[in-house]
């Protein structure tokens, strides 16, 4: 990927709108230097010059402002990163020493250069800000399409049902096989399986529809409830998007549903009906429908069609395809089965045909409405609109706009409007730094957008009904440390210029040509994201051209400067390949492969570098493993080959597939375990990746591996995947999902800790970041909860005023319980099995393996997203809370640091110091059946999140319980000296007060 040449699929990995492209409108030789008044403190006394398409562009050093993860560096802090300051001083000593290059094109080393005074900025584009083209009400028809629903619309003001699409009568249709309707064989036929249903038709009674029972019986409940929803869409000519999880069988629901639209009755006779009709009438109606559908799903398609009925189905794809296309014209096709890109490039010839129904699989391939492919389905010839994907939203709201957009074009407004009453309140009330106002109105939008919008449009159903026939999942994210080499290349590329460049070119005062730092961005990102994944990934190889090659050279020489050069020189070499120092992932992959291989298990690998899997394949080629390879330059017919083999061949051991390629499509249930490489940008394509083997068929409990590396962009780019994947729960279930993230997505003034540049091009060193902000949630809920129901948390000792102390760090921010948690990893016994809480396994080779490798964190994907009783309780609250000032209080008020939005630093009532807090470990360690705290650490370390937050609860309710009874026990005592001695009460007032001040103490 060059600066000069990024395709638009590129660039909608970051749809968050973290990099503004701001136009000048003036040539590039009025531009000038910064405005004093934005001035930044200077790290070094010399300037550096990038060049890009423009020219010359030069760029001051400034240092880093503070938004990043770890302002205010504590000693330790520096102490823990002494070794990547001494890499830093190293690299930058050896720039410093090289010699200017001579090359024209090169990035760093050019003269200063005098510029003109620049003219004035055009002002930036506002968040919600929307353009012409989107305050427009975008349900723009074609012409032929508008015509053809006013004439339905008349059919039906005039002949009532009689103008809607019910299926075709064969009632003056002579079938000579009625004489023999016994021995007609019928479809489907499944030896092996019970039926779901009774032997006996379903009545649709919205559309008056059959389900015939040869097909009824195969379906489930829910699949019956999506052909009714289905086929009430067909017969209204309406448009809709059943968005079941992946794996419900939306194929066969469609199926179905077009089995009673074209009147179908499930045996042998379907043949016939079409030329029936024809004979008898050749103006009858009778139903044509499209398909559109990745080109890898077509064979599906076929296979499926033929396995529930007999259908007369074609494709237009591929040479013969003009003869298909014609073949549905003159009514001799039912269903006609075409690719994407195939309509794209003939929407003329496929739109000639009035289709009754189009189907567009896979349907999040129009997401974007601004695409090329989007604009070209906007015009496809059809008012029955149907999509199916098992991921509506995957990036942002707005792609759900487009898809019933796409569906009912014009019936939901204008996108600015679902912009401005959807999109933006759930996107602010989403974040940890929400007030109460804000936490409100998204939790109302998202329940009005769920219960009353979306179903008459859209259905979702999850895997969850069909939990029962499927074995366990477990989804594990390893967070892998970098090799010594690694973070030292890491940190090299970020110190280098061109990173320094890009982050500074979005400060205020910067007045340089955007184009010029914004064709750095994406092949910067790219270089990380190969540094986090193998180093060898970032040498030239040999059967590149010779520009990719001085291309990829620069980026390898700026991020290991002394080590290039030889590494350039063996750029083909495996050796590469096989250096444990240029891969931390390495580590980890290679003994899991060990062990599984003893136990005869079938892994599933993939990655969406090519590049990558091939250098696999060729390590895995000097090893005993049999290896399966799948990619996106393999044919259809190549793809089907290899999932075959792999499937029939007991020998098999790994297969390596291209995320993109091998996502949808493909069923290899006969691995049971699943390694995602490298996190991709879109979520969707690392959970259908795990599809492959989860689904139907898998009579194996599988287990899913996420390897991230620590501290590096991937963690961003997997906790965007939780942003992403909150935002869909709550467009789907109206979910309360836990607000991990302070950031907002496309805000420019709330980037937090996961959007903006700075982010991206940042390295968090040992320090996890995930980690960081998961206890950090699990904190501010803590103490929420314990406000929610009313629990006032008093202080150790009197002598110290917590109360009005603001927090300065997010060490301080910890609860007594969580803080104990994240104590020192030493060695410790193992824990008493006499404990009512969860034990760690004591023999469990899969951690012990990652512990071995380096691992020190990782927690299970499924136990992050979600919600929690706090958040839920939190979020009822919000909603009954007063129209007043309380609307502006932060939900998170006694665990915000100083934030944007405050006007004064967060007070807190409880914040005791850590010898308290360690007191308070012990209490419960104690309270709970253990010998020391020690051996309950250890058991609290092996907790998933849910158990921990349950730990808390059921401690805070049994302490609340006891400091009432106190109370009471108090209070009753009082009572008794008042009768028995009247003149004594007074002076023991003050110390029954301080024994029970004592008592308290003790319990917190």
């Amino acid at each position: 990927m060059t600066g000069n040449n990024q395709p638009t699929d590129v660039i909608s990995i970051d749809s968050d709108d973290d990099l503004e492209a701001t136009h000048y409108s003036t040539p590039a030789s009025n531009r000038g230097p910064a405005k004093p008044q934005y001035t930044t403190p200077i790290k070094s006394e010399f300037t550096r010059t990038l060049a890009g398409p423009s020219g010359a562009v030069k760029a001051d050093s400034v240092e880093s402002d503070s938004d990043g993860f770890n302002d205010g560096e504590t000693a330790y802090k520096k102490f823990k990163d002494r070794r990547s300051l001494k890499r830093r001083q190293t690299a930058a000593a050896t720039r410093k020493a090289k010699a200017p290059r001579n090359d024209t094109d090169a990035i760093v080393g050019r003269v200063k250069q005098e510029r003109p005074k620049p003219v004035q900025k055009r002002p930036l584009k506002q968040y919600a800000e929307d353009s012409s083209e989107d305050e427009l009400l975008e349900d723009a028809l074609p012409g032929y399409l508008k015509t053809r629903r006013d004439e339905f619309d008349r059919k039906k003001e005039h002949l009532q049902d009689l103008g809607l699409k019910l299926p075709p009568s064969y009632d003056d249709v002579d079938f000579s096989d009625d004489e023999r309707l016994e021995e007609l064989q019928e479809r489907p036929v499944f030896l092996d399986t019970e039926p779901k249903q009774e032997y006996e038709d379903i009545q649709l009674p919205y559309s008056l529809g059959i389900i015939p029972a040869p097909i009824a019986q195969w379906l489930r409940q829910y699949q019956v409830e999506g052909t009714a929803f289905l086929h009430e869409l067909f017969v209204y000519q309406k448009g809709g998007v059943l968005g079941d999880d992946m794996g419900l069988g939306k194929t066969i629901q469609v199926i179905a549903f077009l089995t009673a639209a074209y009147g179908k009755t499930g045996d042998e006779r379907d043949a016939k009906r079409m030329r029936k009709i024809r004979r008898s009438d050749d103006s009858a109606w009778y139903p044509r429908t499209l398909i559109v559908c990745p080109g890898t799903l077509i064979a599906n398609w076929k296979a499926e069609f033929a396995r529930w009925g007999w259908w007369l189905v074609d494709s237009y794809h591929g040479e013969n395809k003009d003869i298909a296309l014609h073949a549905a014209k003159s009514g001799r096709v039912e269903v006609l089965i075409t690719t994407y890109t195939t309509y794209m490039n003939n929407k003329g010839s496929i739109n000639m045909i009035d289709w009754d129904c189009v189907i567009a699989d896979e349907c999040h391939k129009i997401k974007e409405r601004k695409s090329e492919t989007t604009q070209s389905m906007n015009e496809i010839n059809a008012l029955c609109r149907i999509g199916l994907t098992g991921t509506a939203i995957q990036n942002k709201y707005e792609e759900l706009w487009t898809l019933l957009n796409w569906t009912n074009p014009g019936m939901l407004g204008p996108v600015s409007t679902w912009k401005a009453q959807i999109c933006e309140p759930l996107k602010i009330g989403q974040s940890h730094d929400a007030t109460l106002s804000e936490l409100s109105r998204a939790r109302k939008t998202a329940k009005k957008l769920v219960e009353n919008l979306l179903p008459q449009f859209f259905i979702r159903r999850m895997k969850t009904l069909i939990a029962d026939q499927l074995p366990k999942k477990s989804d594990r994210v390893v967070f892998c440390p970098l090799t010594e080499t690694q973070a030292e290349a890491y940190e090299t590329f970020l110190d280098s210029d061109i990173v320094e460049y890009i982050k500074n070119s979005t400060l205020p005062c910067d007045y340089r040509d955007p184009p010029a730092w914004q064709s750095y961005v994406f092949p910067a990102i790219t270089v990380l994201q190969k540094l986090s994944n193998h180093l060898a990934i970032l040498i030239p190889q040999g059967a590149d051209p010779k520009d990719k090659q001085e291309k990829d050279k620069v980026m390898l020489e700026l991020a290991l400067p002394t080590k290039w050069e030889d590494l350039y020189r063996s750029r083909d070499s495996i050796v590469n390949y096989a250096n444990p120092d240029f891969c931390g992932k390495w580590k980890v992959l290679r003994k899991l492969l060990k062990w599984w291989h003893s136990n005869g298990d079938k892994v599933l690998i993939f990655s969406h570098s090519v590049r990558l899997l091939k250098m696999l394949q060729m390590l895995f080629h000097h090893t005993s493993y049999n290896v399966s390879y799948l990619d996106g330059s393999m044919s259809y017919d190549d793809r089907a080959k290899a999932v075959d083999q792999f499937n029939s061949d007991p020998g098999q051991f790994v297969f390596l597939i291209s995320t993109k390629a091998g996502g949808v499509g493909l069923n290899i249930t006969s691995a049971n375990k699943v390694v995602v490489v490298d996190p991709n940008w879109n979520p969707s394509y690392d959970l259908q990746a795990q599809d492959r083997a989860y689904r139907i068929g898998q009579h194996r409990d599988v287990e899913v591996f996420r390897l991230i590396s620590a501290g590096t962009i991937e963690e961003i780019v997997y906790a965007r995947q939780i942003y992403k994947q909150q935002q869909a729960n709550i467009g789907y279930n109206a979910s309360s999902e836990r607000r991990y993230f302070k950031g907002v997505q496309e805000k420019k003034d709330q980037k937090g800790e996961i959007f903006g540049l700075r982010n991206f091009f940042g390295y968090q060193n040992n320090n996890i970041v995930l980690r960081d902000i998961v206890n950090r949630t699990n904190v501010a809920e803590s103490r929420a909860g314990v406000e929610v129901v009313d629990v006032d948390l008093k202080a150790e000792d009197e002598a110290h005023d917590f109360t009005e102390r603001p927090m300065k760090s997010e060490d301080e921010a910890m609860s007594q319980l969580a803080a104990m948690i994240c104590e020192d990893e030493e060695e410790k016994p193992k824990p008493s099995a006499s404990s009512n809480l969860p034990t760690p396994h004591k023999h469990d080779p899969v951690q012990a393996i990652l512990a071995g490798a380096g691992v020190e964190y990782t927690h299970l994907n499924n136990e992050v997203i979600g919600s929690s009783r706090v958040e839920e309780d939190l979020s009822r609250r919000a909603k009954l809370a007063p129209e007043d000032t309380t609307g502006d209080q932060l939900v998170f008020m006694s665990s915000q640091p100083v934030s944007d939005k405050a006007k004064e630093p967060v007070r807190f009532r409880y914040h005791p110091p850590e010898d308290v807090r360690r007191r308070q470990f012990c209490s419960m360690a104690r309270h709970l059946g253990y010998a020391d705290a020690t051996e309950f650490a250890l058991v609290v370390e092996s907790m998933t999140q849910e158990q921990r937050r349950a730990c808390l609860d059921t401690w805070y309710r049994e302490r609340r319980e006891l400091l009432l009874a106190k109370d009471e026990d108090g209070v009753k005592e009082e009572e008794r000296v008042k009768r028995e001695a009247p003149g004594e009460h007074i002076k023991d007032e003050n110390i029954k007060g301080e024994a029970r001040i004592k008592d308290e103490q003790i319990l917190l």
